[in-house]
């Protein structure tokens, strides 16, 4: 079969072959920079140096392999908001030779009873202080004779009081006996492109590979002077690569925030002066919309970067957050990944021109791309939108006992099908056009949901939106029905006029729209289009009447 293969403008460059330990203890950074603050609670200001947290995973270390027997090959889930320790907990595992599996720790009983099982998870550290956090661990655990709870302070503290004791830390880290790319790390689990619940193997290869080419693509976006803001949760794959490891390996700073809220966001950017946002769309929806940002004004002093992930980013959006951070010279970009390939196969450059934003930049180094037909899986001609498919060494070892849904994913030579309709112009700039699975068909058009919500958020009463299909029985096919926030002073059907009187006849909301509280998303910042859709008893108002239907 005749492939259309698109590359990297960025050279190959060399790649780590031993485990993730190894890797961080080899970082120069670190040699040259031990004393280095690299963790600071937001909360309460407390601090950790590049020396200091190398000196806990040890400890970590020796405890989780005497007392809880972590060896080799040992699963062990982690479920806890964000902590300045929860970085050397996972190194820690990792340095016995234990694999990973971060929990979201917005997950009850019944999510985590069931990561639990599918991953054979032997221990859960678990984050008990909270309440609603120590009910869940307690519960999953106690129907799971192989799985031992851990409390996460508890831990801990053991780890620090052996320090201070003079108990002898861990020595080096286990030594692999296969390679690195064949040796599992984490179990994060995801929806995949068949929106059922998988467990992703990802090696020490794929992190360690992921790591250097994000922090290689431009080393301005990721640097030792950074200050990053860690609010985006650490069991996701996007916060897991970016903050646990490439941060770290940097010496740079890490303000770790338990959750997000906006006010004390904006505080501590002015009191940690804090220079690189890895964000997601709805945080810069409230950065380009909330009144608060005019209560800090000198964000604009700090703010150098700001990146989005893990959901589209428009244009529009952008522009708009631009304008609302003049006049600093903020540079905004887009990363385009998922927890199948560690996450980052494309990134925006730094001083990308402003027509591009929008777009999800180039390919990282070391990784190619085709577009293809996704009912064929012939490859596109150049110039034509396809799904994209991607190969390098950050791709996923494949799905835990899922034969059916890795070989469904994972194509012959390498290629993984991400589900995402894509384009990419001559200059060598990615565009996602939406996943192909969330495409509303609408009598043989293809109408893009994240198009229309980027465009829904332009208009300045709409605070919100998400765009889904509905299926009409009378007219056998699905209208485009947006749920949007207002503010004060509109009505829906002023916005649902306002959209159709810009957009092509088949583009039009002509399944209605609804006014709701919030759009459901998931920490990440993903739009959870299912439960918009599973939704009944809504006011729709200005559905389209089929009688008079013409397009």
């Amino acid at each position: 079969m005749s492939m259309t293969i698109y590359k990297s403008p960025k050279p190959d460059i060399p790649l780590f072959n031993g485990s993730i330990p190894e890797f961080i203890l080899s970082s120069p950074h670190l040699r040259a920079r031990p004393n280095s603050i690299v963790l600071t609670d937001a909360v309460n200001d407390r601090s950790l140096t590049a020396a200091e947290n190398i000196t806990l995973v040890r400890s970590l270390a020796a405890l989780l392999r005497s007392k809880y027997a972590v060896n080799p090959g040992t699963v062990v889930a982690v479920y806890s908001p964000n902590h300045i320790y929860l970085i050397a907990i996972h190194y820690a595992i990792l340095w016995c030779g234990g694999v990973v599996s971060p929990v979201n720790s917005a997950y009850p009983a019944r999510d985590l009873r069931e990561q639990l099982s599918t991953a054979d998870a032997r221990l859960l550290i678990a984050f008990t202080g909270v309440p609603s956090m120590g009910d869940a661990a307690t519960e999953a655990v106690s129907t799971l004779s192989s799985c031992s709870l851990v409390p996460f302070t508890a831990l801990c503290d053991d780890a620090l009081a052996n320090l201070r004791a003079g108990d002898g830390p861990a020595g080096d880290p286990v030594k692999l006996t296969k390679p690195a790319a064949e040796t599992l790390a984490y179990l994060c689990f995801s929806s995949g492109t068949t929106g059922k619940f998988k467990g992703v193997m990802t090696s020490h290869h794929n992190l360690t590979s992921n790591v250097l080419q994000t922090i290689n693509f431009d080393n301005r976006i990721f640097s030792p002077e950074g200050v990053y803001a860690g609010f985006l949760p650490m069991s996701h794959i996007y916060a897991l690569t970016l903050h646990l490891y490439a941060a770290v390996y940097l010496t740079g700073r890490l303000i770790v925030f338990p959750k997000f809220e906006l006010e004390p966001f904006l505080q501590c950017i002015v009191r940690y002066k804090m220079s690189h946002l890895h964000l997601v769309p709805p945080i810069l929806i409230l950065l380009a919309k909330s009144p608060l940002i005019d209560k800090y004004p000198q964000i604009r002093e700090h703010i150098f970067y700001l990146g989005s992930g893990a959901a589209p980013l428009s244009r529009s959006l952008g522009e708009a957050v631009k304008q609302r951070l003049q006049p600093a010279n903020v540079r905004i970009g887009q990363g385009y990944g998922m927890t199948e390939c560690t996450p980052v196969t494309h990134y925006s450059p730094l001083d990308q021109p402003d027509e591009k934003l929008g777009t999800i930049g180039n390919l990282v180094a070391n990784v190619e791309a085709r577009l293809v037909d996704p009912e064929t899986g012939k490859d596109v001609p150049r110039g034509h939108e396809g799904e994209l498919v991607v190969r390098g060494p950050n791709i996923m070892m494949g799905y835990l006992n899922n034969e059916e849904a890795t070989r469904a994913t994972l194509l012959d030579g390498g290629w993984l099908r991400t589900g995402d309709i894509a384009s990419v112009g001559d200059d060598g700039f990615w565009t996602i056009i939406d996943r192909s699975k969330e495409l509303i068909k609408y009598k043989g058009f293809q109408v893009a949901p994240a198009e229309l919500e980027a465009l829904l958020l332009t208009h300045p009463k709409v605070v919100d939106a998400a765009v889904v299909g509905t299926y009409s029985e009378s007219e056998a096919t699905e209208l485009a029905r947006a749920y949007v926030v207002l503010a004060p002073g509109v009505t829906p059907l002023e916005i649902k006029q306002w959209v159709d009187g810009k957009v092509a006849k088949h583009k039009r909301l002509y399944g209605g729209i609804v006014v709701v509280n919030e759009v459901p998303k998931s920490p990440s910042g993903k739009i959870l289009r299912r439960i918009l859709k599973e939704r009944k008893g809504d006011v729709v108002v200005g559905m389209r009447d089929a009688a008079t239907a013409r397009l």
